[in-house]
């Protein structure tokens, strides 16, 4: 699952559901039963800021469009009773139907956002439906876990983390930081609450429970009656939240990105066993990059593979630069080099029969003449930038391709702006790519 975006969030979003429909695909062919894919649709979230943003190309330019912030100081409530800001909605959708390249595909993702980001939908409710409606065709089912019937399923599960808070707490205090940012030990319980300041998270002290940010306070019987009396205003939090799926549905694997798949297995993994819920087997979501024509014509222009510029820590850029200096100028440069250490050989031996704290004085100076001689490599190297260097340039333009504002492309990209480029090609790439990567993980359970 995923909490709500604009325009259907970044393009892993897609890659995720997928990945998750090819994994039950795969399963249920190994074990001649039904196993359904299910995307969880996090309503409950209350990051504003996250659920409205959303990007694509304008060319080769990433375009970002953001929805106006929340007034200072509003109640942070969750995206499921967010009103659409229709205005605005409408605004980001024509900067990205001027942006979009004219064709059958951009029809086809405006007609989309125009019959789910509409009057009377929430920001929680226009992703739900508009990403149920791309998941359909692959057999994906989309789960509200805002929906009234869910939220008095989950009861009795936050009934228990609130009344065993402090025991859970120091379960996951006690773990090896697991380098996800999610603390414990600080008293916090599991549980959010809606309340004066919107979705806040419930702190313990002693028998006392109180709002984190809003301050609004209850003895742990007043709490346990409100939850029973209006389960629509809890939620899980994001570690409690697998246990709570895993305790509601009889899940096999839950499809996780990096950072989901960090704290299932370091702090998660830590609550099934206090709160009785058999765990769900958590798999590392496939990931990928699309090479669409353009970054294809620019691989072959630049002579390097889509692999070696995904995971390039600027040396492969160094070295398409280096291609134009003179070869005689950088053999040089490597003898100088050669011929410093050589030097600074024959002053160690003859500074250390004279005076032992030579050898020192003479280190030193050896570095200063290799900073000398790099710094005059990075001097041919800047003036060459000033040429505006035609394969160092095609590279800038593949690196926006490939990894838009230096981040993977299906996290600075969103679905709006692949599907409109690219349509159900992309859809159908990363449908074949999933289910060979399904295919590789069922054996390697096996």
């Amino acid at each position: 699952g995923q909490q709500p975006g604009l325009f259907g969030g970044p393009a892993f979003v897609l890659h995720k559901a997928l990945a998750a429909a090819a994994l039950a695909e795969a399963l249920a062919d190994r074990w001649g039963r039904d196993v359904v894919p299910i995307f969880w649709c996090a309503g409950d979230d209350h990051d504003h800021a996250e659920a409205t943003a959303a990007a694509w190309w304008a060319g080769e330019r990433r375009v970002e469009v953001t929805l106006p912030p929340r007034h200072h100081g509003a109640p942070q409530h969750p995206m499921t009773r967010e009103p659409l800001p229709l205005a605005d909605v409408r605004r980001a959708r024509e900067r990205l139907a001027h942006d979009l390249p004219p064709g059958p595909d951009r029809d086809r993702v405006l007609a989309w956002i125009d019959a789910h980001w509409r009057d009377g939908q929430t920001i929680a409710s226009a992703f739900r439906d508009a990403i149920a409606a791309l998941l359909a065709p692959y057999g994906v089912a989309v789960l509200d876990p805002t929906h009234p019937a869910f939220k008095r399923a989950q009861v009795p599960l936050l009934a228990r983390a609130i009344r065993d808070s402090a025991s859970l707490d120091a379960v996951l205090a006690a773990l090896p930081d697991a380098g996800t940012g999610i603390a414990a030990g600080d008293g916090a319980t599991l549980v959010f609450v809606e309340g004066s300041a919107g979705r806040d998270r419930v702190m313990r002290e002693g028998q006392r429970l109180r709002a984190r940010r809003g301050g609004d306070a209850w003895q742990e019987d007043e709490l346990l009656a409100l939850l029973a009396s209006a389960p629509e205003r809890f939620s899980a939090n994001v570690l409690l939240r697998p246990v709570v799926e895993a305790a509601l549905l009889p899940t096999v694997a839950y499809v996780a990105g990096p950072g989901e798949y960090r704290y299932l297995a370091a702090q998660a993994s830590a609550l099934y066993a206090p709160l009785d819920v058999a765990p769900q087997q958590p798999v590392p979501r496939w990931g990928g990059t699309l090479v669409d024509a353009t970054a294809a014509r620019l691989l072959d222009r630049v002579g390097v593979t889509a692999e070696a510029v995904l995971a390039d820590d600027g040396s492969l850029a160094h070295a398409i630069l280096r291609r134009d200096l003179d070869p005689s100028a950088l053999e040089a440069l490597a003898t100088l080099r050669a011929a410093i250490d050589r030097a600074s050989a024959a002053a160690d031996r003859t500074g250390r029969a004279i005076d032992g704290v030579l050898p020192r004085a003479v280190a030193a100076r050896q570095r200063r003449l290799h900073d000398v001689t790099d710094n005059l490599e990075q001097l041919l190297e800047r003036h060459l930038k000033k040429r505006d260097d035609i394969a160092l340039a095609q590279y800038r333009r593949l690196q926006a391709r490939l990894r838009p504002a230096d981040a993977p492309q299906e996290r600075a990209i969103g679905v709006a702006g692949m599907l409109g480029h690219f349509g159900d090609a992309w859809l159908d790439a990363v449908r074949l790519a999933t289910r060979a990567w399904a295919r590789d993980v069922t054996a390697s359970a096996a």
